[in-house]
C-alpha cells in the first residue's frame, strides 16, 4: 500500500511540474507572440504526405497545463478515495493514459494523427467506466463507447476526403469541393465527443466511473475535446452560415434540456454531469455567437469550479459509505463544514454569481446572446437555461448541506483527511480568482462590449431573481409540486437513448453484422482464402488423379515389357 500510495504521488508531482513548464511555456509564446510546429514525416506515397505534426502556441500549452493541474489534484485526491482498492495500479495507469490522450489531442494539428489522441479518449474512457466490472458499468461503458465511435467515423471520413489535398494540417487547408463536406463531419465529431443533442444520453451514463475520473473527465479532458476541436477548426466552420445557427440552436436546446432534467435528477454525480452538460451547451452556443476565445475562457474557468464540484461531492459520497441519493445523505454542513463551503463556492461559481470565476466568462456570453442577432424565442430560452443552472445549483444545496436531519449515524466523519482538502484548497482558489487571472493574463478575452447600463446589469439581476425564486421552489430541499409524469420523462432525459441512440446504434450493429456475413464471411471468403483454398485443393485433387492414372499406365506397360522380354 505505501508503494501504491508513492506511485500516485510520483505521477501527481509529474503532472505538477508539467503544468509549471507549460505555464513559463505559454508566458513566454504570449509576450513574444510566436508558435513552434515541429513536423516528422512518416511517409510520402502518391504525392500525399502524411506526417506526425507537434504544435506549440499558447492556446495549446495553456490547455494543456490546465489539464495536468487538474489531473495532479485527482491523483492526490485518489491517493485517498481509492485507498484500499484492489485494482488500484491499474486505475492509476489508465488515468495516465487518458491525460496523456488528452495531450496527444491537444498538440496534434494533422488530422490523421489527431485519431492518437482522439481514439485514445474513447477506448481508455470505456476502461474506466467499466472499472467497477458489473452489469450497470458494462451498459454504461458500451453505451459510452459506441456513442464516440460515431464521431470517430465522422473522423474517419474527414481524414478520406481530405485526402484530395495530399495533407491533413488543419492549419494549412484551403476551400475545395467537399470542403464542405469535411466540415459538416467535424461538426458532428464534436457534437459526439462534447455530448450535444442528441447525442448527450452518455454523458449522465459515464458516471458509472470512479468519481475521481469523472472530476477529471467532465472537467478538462474528454466531454471538452469536442469543443477544442471546434476551436481549431473554427476559421474553416465559420465560412458557412449553417454552421452559426445550427449551433446556437442545438446548444440552446442543450442547456435547457439538461437544465430541466437535473431539477428530477437525484443521484448526486448525474446532477453533477447534467450541469457540464448545460455549460458545454453554453460553450457551443458562445462558438455559434463567432466567439471562440470566450468559449475557451468559459472551458478555462468552467474546468476548475467543475473538477471542485466533483471533488467535493466525492468526498460526502465517501464518506457517507458510497451513497449518491439526494435522499440518503443529509445535514452535511454540520459534519464535513469545510466541504461545503468548498461546494457552496463551486456551486455559486457555476451560477455566475458576480466575481466568481463562472461570472467572468459566462456573463459576457450572456451579453452577447441579449446584444447579438438573435430572435426572441431563442433569447429568452437561452435565458431560462440560465434560470435553470441556479434552480438546479440550489436544489442541490438544498438536498445536501441544509437539508433535514439524516436517520442514519455515520461515525468518524470529518474534513481532516488532508490528501482530500489538499487538491481542493488548490482548485478553490481557482473557482474564486481563475477568471480574474485568465481575463488579465490574456489580451483576446478582453472584448469591448457597449450595451446599455440596464441591459448590463439585466443579467445579474436575473441570477439573483433566480436565486430568490429557488427558495420559494424548495421548502428544505423538497419540491413542492409534484409531477410524475415529468418526473418521469425528465429522468430519462427525454428519451434520448431510447429514441436516438439505441437505434442508431442497433442500425449500425445490425448494419456490419450483415456486411460481416454477406461480405467478410460471404464473398469475401469466396473470392479470398477460403475460395482459393477449394480451388486449390480440387486442382490438386484432379491432378492426383490423373497422375495416378498416368503412374499405373506406365507400371502397366513396365510390366509388360519386362514379362515380354
Amino acid at each position: 500500500m505505501f508503494k501504491l500510495i508513492g506511485v500516485e504521488l510520483c505521477f501527481s508531482l509529474l503532472l505538477f511540474f508539467w503544468f509549471i513548464i507549460m505555464s513559463v511555456m505559454m508566458v513566454y509564446l504570449c509576450m513574444n507572440n510566436i508558435c513552434f510546429i515541429f513536423s516528422w514525416e512518416l511517409f510520402n506515397c502518391m504525392s500525399s504526405s502524411v506526417s506526425f505534426d507537434l504544435l506549440l502556441d499558447w492556446m495549446s500549452c495553456s490547455f494543456s497545463g490546465l489539464v495536468c493541474f487538474i489531473s495532479g489534484c485527482v491523483m492526490i485526491f485518489s491517493m485517498s478515495y481509492m485507498k484500499g482498492d484492489l485494482n488500484c495500479f491499474r486505475f492509476i495507469i489508465t488515468v495516465i493514459l487518458f491525460v496523456l490522450s488528452m495531450n496527444f489531442l491537444i498538440f496534434i494539428p494533422s488530422l490523421i494523427s489527431l485519431l492518437l489522441g482522439w481514439d485514445g479518449l474513447g477506448l481508455v474512457s470505456f476502461c474506466l467506466v467499466i472499472y467497477y466490472q458489473n452489469n450497470k458499468s458494462l451498459a454504461a461503458g458500451m453505451l459510452t463507447v459506441l456513442m464516440n465511435r460515431v464521431g470517430d467515423c465522422f473522423i474517419l471520413a474527414s481524414v478520406s476526403i481530405l485526402l484530395i489535398l495530399g495533407h491533413w494540417n488543419v492549419l494549412c487547408l484551403w476551400d475545395f469541393i467537399g470542403f464542405e463536406m469535411v466540415n459538416f463531419f467535424i461538426m458532428i465529431a464534436g457534437m459526439t465527443k462534447s455530448a450535444q443533442i442528441p447525442f448527450s444520453s452518455w454523458l449522465p451514463a459515464a458516471m458509472a466511473a470512479p468519481t475521481p475520473v469523472s472530476a477529471l473527465v467532465h472537467s478538462s479532458t474528454l466531454v471538452t475535446a469536442g469543443v477544442y476541436l471546434f476551436i481549431r477548426f473554427f476559421n474553416y466552420l465559420s465560412m458557412y452560415y449553417w454552421f452559426n445557427v445550427f449551433m446556437i440552436y442545438i446548444s440552446i436546446m442543450t442547456t435547457v434540456m439538461s437544465g430541466v432534467c437535473a431539477l428530477y435528477e437525484y443521484d448526486m454525480k448525474k446532477i453533477i454531469a447534467l450541469s457540464t452538460l448545460s455549460q458545454l451547451g453554453v460553450m457551443m452556443m458562445s462558438l455559434g455567437l463567432g466567439m471562440p476565445m470566450m468559449s475557451l475562457f468559459h472551458l478555462y474557468t468552467h474546468a476548475m469550479f467543475k473538477a471542485l464540484l466533483f471533488m467535493c461531492g466525492g468526498n460526502i459520497i465517501h464518506c457517507f459509505s458510497g451513497k449518491q441519493d439526494m435522499r440518503q445523505i443529509n445535514n452535511v454542513s454540520k459534519m464535513l463544514p469545510v466541504t461545503c463551503m468548498f461546494l457552496n463556492i463551486s456551486n455559486m461559481a457555476l451560477c455566475g454569481l458576480p466575481f466568481l470565476a463562472g461570472f467572468y466568462s459566462k456573463d459576457l456570453i450572456i451579453e452577447m446572446l441579449i446584444i447579438g442577432n438573435m430572435n426572441l424565442f431563442m433569447l429568452m430560452m437561452g435565458l431560462f437555461g440560465v434560470c435553470l443552472t441556479v434552480l438546479y445549483s440550489m436544489r442541490f444545496s438544498m438536498y445536501i448541506i441544509w437539508g433535514n436531519e439524516t436517520s442514519e449515524i455515520y461515525n468518524n466523519i470529518s474534513d481532516n483527511d488532508m490528501k482530500m482538502f489538499f487538491p481542493m484548497s488548490m482548485l478553490v482558489l481557482g473557482a474564486m480568482w481563475g477568471g480574474w487571472i485568465f481575463q488579465e493574463m490574456f489580451i483576446l478575452f478582453n472584448m469591448n462590449i457597449y450595451m446599455p447600463i440596464i441591459m448590463k446589469l439585466f443579467v445579474s439581476f436575473l441570477i439573483i431573481f433566480s436565486l430568490v425564486m429557488s427558495l420559494g421552489f424548495w421548502d428544505k430541499g423538497y419540491v413542492i409540486m409534484k409531477l410524475n409524469m415529468l418526473n418521469y420523462i425528465n429522468s430519462s432525459m427525454w428519451f434520448l437513448s431510447s429514441f436516438i441512440c439505441y437505434p442508431m446504434l442497433y442500425g449500425f450493429k445490425n448494419f456490419s453484422n450483415n456486411n460481416l456475413k454477406v461480405l467478410d464471411m460471404g464473398w469475401f471468403e469466396i473470392l479470398g482464402g477460403q475460395g482459393v483454398f477449394n480451388l486449390n485443393k480440387l486442382f490438386f485433387f484432379v491432378l492426383e488423379h490423373w497422375l495416378m492414372l498416368t503412374f499405373n499406365c506406365y507400371l502397366i506397360i513396365f510390366v509388360f515389357f519386362i514379362t515380354y522380354i
